[in-house]
């Protein structure tokens, strides 16, 4: 045993139509607009460059030290060679003085020569103390020679004059060592300065050219493909969306486009349910005047025919005994006639011209002449159609063509899907009442059912399961009853059969309008 299959119910919405666009497009993104990506390009600009001053500024520094450091030890230098120069002329006195007489006068020149060698010695400790020589020995020295006058005391003085001449010489030759160093790292730290501003430099320029390169090539490509479902569009093609994955106004305009290729699609459709609607109307009328003359040529012959028979029944009055079986045969005769006369005055009351305007309407009159339009049709030989309707029914305003072509399409659609029935008697019900203050019209029927994906599209222009029709049967019936401000529900199961329910607003004075 099976189990059983869920029921499925399409409502359309009530605000179908009437949402926003992207928001109905599903496609809304955060904006970030393109002035906002300019801007922050230009920030990030900003900070790598404000982050490459700062790093030159900082190598500027080092190389600022770094020079102020070797001058320092170039004037080192030139104090220590000033200082050396005071010690040679101080040495050259006494070498000159050594051989001579008076002493006195050697020791004299001595300390005029001493003197400088103390002022340029004072000077260089000023600045540069760690340069500065003793000069104690050479005093002491001095002092001895000034109370004993000697060529040992001057002797001893050469000998202490030869000691601060030897300690200059290492002090020039460690600030040269300094110089050198000094002037190595110089030429390291600019060349790393200037191998690295070069390097960062460029490295900007690639990233922001690849940046700007990127940004341009997907800008060219969004737009080459806004181009191309533009021309898509202006051909005709309205199927598919632009995948969208920007969130700036080049996003917007792709969803825009989008939303405008749905909007045409769906306009084409509604234009095209309109021409079918007008179609449909004009045949009407065309039918409806070719019933009316089939029905009036028919008309004529039965009326005659009926004459015949009446004269002829007249005749055969007086005979009613040796004629028995005539009179029956004529009895079978006027009923067929009556029931053709029957027929035609149906045909002639739906092709009698119905009003485009709204107007009180008897919607169980317009269910019973669907239905007996119906019943001619091959589809319903071996169906039950069966009508429950409530008596009661108040009047409703509508069109009587439009209700009428929404009645014939649902019984159309009932009837399809009961042919491939075999398992069980094949039925139609049509039923009326007043629910909730509202008329409410229901079309059931035990044929095949939908499925899900069947269902979903219902009510979709030119959605079909048929081998045959236009798919535009359901979607003219919610578009006139929606125009009558009514709904329309559909449930369906597979293999238990599908129920329509058309509700009906009621007239505001419904309460005097029951026919």
């Amino acid at each position: 045993m099976s189990a059983p299959k869920a029921e499925i119910t399409v409502k359309p919405r009530a605000d179908e139509g009437h949402e926003p666009p992207l928001a109905a497009a599903g496609l809304i993104v955060s904006e970030v607009p393109l002035r906002v990506k300019g801007l922050l390009a230009f920030v990030a600009v900003a900070v790598y460059a404000v982050l490459l001053t700062s790093y030159t500024f900082y190598k500027k520094t080092e190389l600022s030290d770094e020079f102020e450091r070797l001058r320092s030890f170039y004037e080192v230098e030139d104090q220590l060679r000033q200082v050396d120069a005071a010690v040679l002329h101080i040495v050259m006195a006494v070498f000159v003085n050594s051989g001579t007489d008076d002493q006195k006068m050697g020791v004299q020149r001595f300390r005029e020569n001493f003197e400088l060698l103390k002022r340029k010695n004072a000077e260089l400790a000023v600045r540069f103390p760690f340069a500065a020589v003793g000069l104690a020995g050479i005093e002491r020295a001095m002092a001895q020679a000034d109370a004993r006058p000697s060529e040992d005391g001057l002797a001893a003085m050469n000998a202490e004059l030869l000691k601060v001449k030897s300690e200059v010489t290492r002090h020039i030759d460690a600030s040269r060592q300094e110089q050198k160093k000094t002037a190595e790292r110089f030429h390291m730290l600019w060349d790393s300065a200037a191998l690295a501003s070069l390097m960062f430099g460029l490295l900007g320029l690639i990233l922001l050219g690849a940046i700007i390169g990127l940004f341009f090539t997907r800008l060219t490509n969004d737009l080459r493909t806004l181009k191309g479902r533009a021309l898509d569009i202006i051909n005709g093609v309205r199927k598919g969306s632009m995948p969208v994955n920007r969130n700036d106004e080049v996003g917007e305009l792709m969803q825009a486009v989008n939303h405008m290729a749905r909007a045409l699609d769906e306009r084409e459709k509604e234009l095209v349910i309109a021409r079918q609607r007008y179609f449909h109307q004009e045949k009407m009328a065309a039918v409806g005047a070719l019933a009316a003359g089939v029905a009036h040529e028919i008309g004529n012959p039965i009326a005659a025919m009926s004459g015949v028979l009446q004269e002829m029944a007249e005749e055969q009055g007086a005979r009613a005994q040796a004629a028995g079986g005539v009179s029956g045969k004529l009895d079978m005769l006027r009923a067929q006639i009556r029931r053709l006369s029957a027929i035609t005055r149906e045909i002639s009351g739906y092709a009698a011209p119905q009003s485009a305007e709204h107007q009180l309407l008897d919607l169980n009159g317009l269910v019973r002449t669907a239905a007996g339009l119906m019943s001619y049709d091959k589809r319903m030989h071996l169906v039950n159609l069966r009508l429950d309707l409530d008596s009661q029914l108040p009047a409703i305003y509508g069109v009587a063509d439009q209700l009428t072509q929404v009645l014939m399409n649902l019984l159309i659609n009932a009837a399809d899907a009961l042919e491939p029935v075999e398992d069980r008697p094949r039925e139609i019900t049509i039923r009326s009442e007043v629910s909730d203050g509202k008329v409410r019209l229901t079309v059931s029927d035990n044929g095949c059912g939908m499925d899900t994906g069947t269902l979903d599209r219902a009510f979709e222009a030119f959605f079909t399961t048929k081998s045959r029709g236009t798919g535009l049967g359901l979607s003219i019936c919610y578009s006139f009853i929606t125009e009558h401000g009514g709904t329309i529900e559909i449930d369906s199961a597979i293999g238990r059969g599908t129920r329509v329910q058309v509700i009906l607003p009621l007239p505001a004075d419904d309460g005097n309008n029951s026919l």
